[in-house]
């Protein structure tokens, strides 16, 4: 049996599911794009840390080029050793505050070291009186490398061999050999053949650390001479590190002439400063897991919202389905399956709720000798005559009025009225019509009888089972009578 629903099945869960997809994917592409806008936070704030290291690299470049123009020499005590065949020149005093400044001015704290031969440590040498003037810059690279967490160090690294250092640490890491090799490093080819730009080199690891470092370096040129580089050394890992907890990947940067990105790099994007060559990216390392999990931490309360929806239009729609499937039943249990006319149940129960405030009649119509028609047609042509019998008596009627089919042949009419002689006429008329036109379902026709009770309005209220019984009565009579009849 199909059961009557306005949803099916499909459409209660598979719509809902299509809602609860179309939310999800909103709440997906909004997280998406504010980990999009936040990668491009990220990669904006790394450009600009290199546009603010290209500026300090700048003002060195400047400053040691106006010093060559100038002639400063030095005027700060510093202190002397040799250790392992190096010198290290380092100042004596640990802050600077300039003549004729009260003490009240913040001083400046300077850390930086010269290291360079044996023979810088002689001051007759011609390594010692370059250096003893260049050193008035020393406090300078010591200020500018802690403009910025993320500076390692800064260096000028002279031609002769000798680097000067802020902050001291990495002076002290050079050991002989690798002061030896300094100028046959990549660095220092690669900004001697960028004579007009800056050059960014790495990442690399520091030798004196597990710091990987990308160095933003400038030659220092004096009357077409090449003197010497200056170096900024980034902290990388610094620099990239991401703060923002919606990102649960890393940013990243490499140097496209040695390195290709994995493939799980998204977000690629070449980097361009003005002035400075370079051959780097800088990408977004994706970690689908973590990403996954950092969507249903930060968007818990969309996807709660989604399968609430959800739900909640599930519910809606067994809601609806189960109160069609409640009058679906209610109104199967009241109906004859056969001609969907009411059954002695749903004419009881609509006797039950209508105002008997007019003339009506209640009538039994029988087929006339039905059995004798199913053994001569078959049970189908009887079924046929049963639905040919409800079909007639329904077009009959007014909205007003009732049909019901009692099981078998017999069918019951309700029908209101003006007057006794209206109901008896349209009685008669109704059977008339079915015993002529039974010719078009079985070739030899067949009559019907029937018992009807006439109440009038105002009488005493008899009871349904009461009337029922009368007008059986009165077909019993007809029956009796030899069939064909209507008795009142």
């Amino acid at each position: 049996m199909k059961v009557n629903r306005h949803f099916s099945l499909t459409f209660v869960f598979g719509f809902p599911a299509v809602i609860g997809v179309i939310l999800i994917g909103l709440i997906a592409k909004n997280h998406l794009d504010a980990v999009k806008k936040d990668i491009e936070t990220e990669f904006h704030r790394v450009e600009e840390a290199f546009n603010r290291t290209t500026k300090v690299v700048t003002a060195l470049d400047y400053s040691f080029t106006n010093y060559y123009r100038s002639g400063s020499t030095l005027t700060l005590d510093h202190n002397k050793q040799v250790i392992n065949g190096l010198c290290r020149i380092w100042p004596i005093e640990a802050k600077l505050l300039a003549d004729s400044k009260i003490a009240d001015i913040p001083s400046v704290d300077i850390d930086y070291m010269l290291v360079g031969e044996e023979s810088l440590c002689s001051e007759t040498s011609d390594e010692y009186k370059g250096a003893s003037e260049k050193i008035s810059l020393a406090p300078i690279l010591s200020f500018l490398s802690q403009l910025d967490e993320f500076h390692n160090g800064v260096h000028f690294i002279d031609r002769h061999g000798y680097v000067i250092s802020s902050p001291e640490s990495f002076a002290k890491g050079l050991s002989k050999e690798q002061l030896s090799t300094i100028k046959s490093r990549p660095y220092w080819q690669a900004t001697a053949n960028s004579p007009e730009q800056l050059t960014l080199n790495g990442p690399m690891h520091r030798f004196d650390s597990l710091d990987r470092i990308i160095s933003m370096t400038s030659p220092v040129f004096h009357q077409g001479v090449y003197q010497g580089i200056l170096s900024v050394d980034i902290n990388v890992d610094k620099l990239l590190e991401v703060s923002n907890p919606l990102l649960a990947g890393k940013v990243d940067i490499i140097d496209t002439t040695l390195v290709t990105p994995s493939d799980t790099s998204i977000f690629y994007e070449e980097i361009h400063l003005e002035g400075v060559t370079s051959h780097h990216a800088i990408y977004y390392e994706l970690d689908l897991t973590k990403e996954i999990e950092n969507f249903f931490i930060y968007e818990k309360d969309g996807l709660i919202v989604a399968i609430i929806v959800y739900l909640f239009s599930v519910t809606i729609f067994f809601y609806v389905n189960s109160n069609i499937e409640r009058g679906y039943f209610k109104d199967l249990a009241a109906k004859d399956p056969m001609t969907n006319l009411l059954n002695r149940r749903g004419l009881e129960a609509f006797w039950r709720r209508v105002e008997h405030d007019k003339l009506f009649a209640l009538t039994i119509f029988d087929i006339d000798n039905f059995k004798l028609i199913n053994d001569t047609y078959g049970h189908d042509i009887g079924d046929d005559v049963i639905r040919y019998m409800a079909q007639q008596l329904n077009s009959s009627i007014r909205s007003s009025d009732v049909v019901a089919r009692f099981g078998g042949e017999e069918f019951v009419v309700y029908i209101k009225g003006d007057d006794r002689t209206s109901l008896v006429e349209t009685l008669h008329r109704v059977k008339e019509t079915i015993c002529t036109r039974s010719v078009d379902i079985i070739p030899t026709g067949f009559t019907v009888s029937g018992g009807v009770c006439i109440v009038e309005a105002g009488g005493r209220k008899l009871s349904f089972t009461e009337i029922f019984k009368y007008a059986d009565e009165k077909l019993y009579v007809a029956k009796s009578m030899g069939k064909d009849r209507i008795e009142f």
